[in-house]
């Protein structure tokens, strides 16, 4: 596995895990996932909420898919402007002649 994925997953240091274990987050989303399947269950019916968990767990994973190569693309984009900076500091500096 990469160092950039290996940082997005959490085995570094991800946004994700940052909120996910908050615990001032974890009441509130305790909450909305109970309200939502409270809410959910009373206006579907088993299969249709079935077929509404799996839409959402599609989403969820899609979601997740283009955070990720987001990610990559902000994280490779930093990188080529350091190594711009970093490759044409003598731009910086007038020359003495």
């Amino acid at each position: 596995m990469s160092v950039l994925s290996d940082f997005y997953n959490g085995k570094l240091y991800p946004h994700e895990e940052i909120n996910k274990y908050d615990p001032d987050l974890k009441p509130l989303n305790e909450k909305i996932e109970t309200e939502r399947e409270v809410w959910l269950k009373n206006i579907l019916t088993g299969e249709e909420f079935e077929r509404f968990e799996d839409l959402q767990e599609c989403y969820y994973k899609t979601y997740d898919y283009w955070e990720e190569k987001g990610f990559f693309y902000g994280f490779k984009l930093g990188a080529l402007f350091m190594l711009e900076i970093l490759t044409s500091k003598e731009d910086l500096f007038r020359s003495k002649n």
